[in-house]
């Protein structure tokens, strides 16, 4: 078919095939083919540079039907289906590239039927943990475990795609933090970033970091990272937003706050596990400190500005949340400082002022160490998920914490944090780093409340 006749047809085309797609049995090959057609319209959109068709279809054209059978299934479940499907046929890799290459529509579709479904129920008023089947959350998490090894395993072969279905998927997970279980999602995250090793060359640690980027900029990161009291034993259900970051702000356990524990990340799953990986990138080469360095400093700014959270009070809760990055920087305080500077930080004594804080560093030895063996136990975050470490990622582990490796691995733990540490000592920081560090920093010692740093 000319691609002039197709676009002039696009939207009836297009909902014609969404129509077949839902109303065949999972034992045809029928919602197979229909999706292989879809992405040949959508590859060949792109081709001639009409992807925009595309994006308004989505936006003004589509709307899910209503299954007309029982046994027909909802276009969100049948596509993530499918394309579990495509993505495990080894033999066809032109299809598979495709699919990773142009995802980003059929996320698109998949969430907006999620929504409209939401919607046109009325399930958007349900706990988020009812909204969805078991049945859908499985296939999600098949979808996420069959897109993992294209990205983190044939990145070089295939990088427009990998990089593409990596933004697509961070876009997706986003979207989903607004309509799902927000525990389920955190658990797709999670197990997303494992996929990702110690060793990856750099272009790996890019995508990381640009995931975390994305996801983290959800309109209301802040919320789904605010701080609670830990003795309480659930997140209970809060419909204004804002009203939760104002008035849910109440003491906390200050010394499980100010480090980036397990416990810390139990409750702050998105900001602690971005400063974990952060603090694993601040000891590879320049481009991948740099990369990390960078989403650290734009979010905080983004807050800074932030016209929803320009009070003072939720400035400084805000800062609170970012305290364990102080740590980070007392544990790389060598790369940051020259010799001279060091013996005036070590002599500061513990009682320094909120102004002597702000000129130096307190002393590191109470702080979090980094461990980086690669058998690091599972940390638990919210509903139960843990912040996965299997292929040597590296935590920082507060003094007197319980619940990791046994003694037998002690040894090779402090090898390794040794051999790291003395790599950290000689491979300063750029001006650039130091500046960028230094600037949240300021940022977070400026917006805090007078009563927490002498607690820090």
């Amino acid at each position: 078919m000319e691609i002039q006749v197709m676009i002039q047809f696009l939207p009836v085309i297009l909902m014609q095939l969404f129509r077949v797609l839902t109303n065949m049995t999972h034992e045809d090959d029928v919602p197979i083919n229909c999706t292989m057609v879809l992405l040949h319209i959508v590859s060949k959109c792109h081709e001639e540079g009409l992807d925009n068709y595309l994006r308004s279809f989505i936006k003004y054209s589509f709307r899910p039907e209503k299954p007309s059978t029982p046994q027909a299934q909802l276009i969100h479940e049948t596509l993530a289906t499918t394309m579990i499907a495509v993505l495990k046929q080894s033999a066809d890799f032109l299809a598979i590239n495709k699919l990773l290459k142009y995802s980003w529509f059929f996320f698109e579709i998949i969430a907006k039927s999620m929504a409209t479904y939401l919607l046109e129920e009325n399930k958007i008023k349900l706990p988020r943990g009812q909204r969805f089947s078991e049945a859908y959350h499985h296939v999600l998490h098949s979808l996420l475990l069959a897109i993992i090894p294209h990205v983190t395993i044939r990145y070089a072969e295939i990088p427009d795609e990998s990089r593409n279905v990596n933004y697509s998927l961070a876009s997706f997970l986003k979207r989903c933090l607004t309509l799902m279980d927000r525990g389920f999602v955190f658990n797709l995250i999670n197990d997303y970033i494992s996929g990702f090793s110690l060793k990856d060359p750099k272009v790996l640690a890019e995508y990381k970091f640009e995931f975390l980027q994305t996801v983290c900029n959800h309109e209301h990161y802040i919320p789904l990272n605010l701080p609670m009291a830990f003795a309480k034993p659930k997140l209970q259900r809060v419909q204004d937003f804002f009203s939760f970051a104002v008035d849910r702000l109440t003491s906390v356990d200050s010394n499980l706050e100010y480090s980036l524990s397990d416990e810390y990340c139990k409750h702050h799953f998105l900001v602690g596990l971005l400063l974990r990986e952060t603090s694993i990138a601040l000891q590879d080469n320049y481009d991948i400190r740099y990369t990390a360095i960078s989403v650290i400093k734009n979010l905080l700014i983004k807050h800074a500005f932030d016209t929803r959270y320009q009070h003072k009070n939720q400035q400084a809760k805000i800062a609170q949340l970012y305290l364990p990055f102080v740590g980070l920087l007392l544990e790389n305080i060598q790369r940051l400082a020259g010799r001279d500077t060091l013996y005036s930080c070590a002599a500061m004594p513990n009682s320094a002022s909120r102004d002597e804080f702000a000129c130096g560093f307190a002393s590191p030895t109470s702080r979090a160490s980094l461990s980086t063996d690669k058998d690091t136990a599972y940390g638990s975050f919210q509903n139960g998920h843990g912040i996965k470490r299997e292929d040597s990622r590296g935590s920082l582990i507060p003094e007197g914490a319980t619940g990791f490796p046994d003694q037998g691995s002690t040894g090779e733990n402090t090898r390794q944090s040794s051999a790291r540490s003395s790599v950290s000592q000689y491979n300063r920081l750029d001006q650039y780093e130091i500046r960028s560090l230094l600037m949240c920093y300021l940022y977070i010692v400026k917006m805090i409340s007078e009563g927490e740093l002498p607690a820090y």
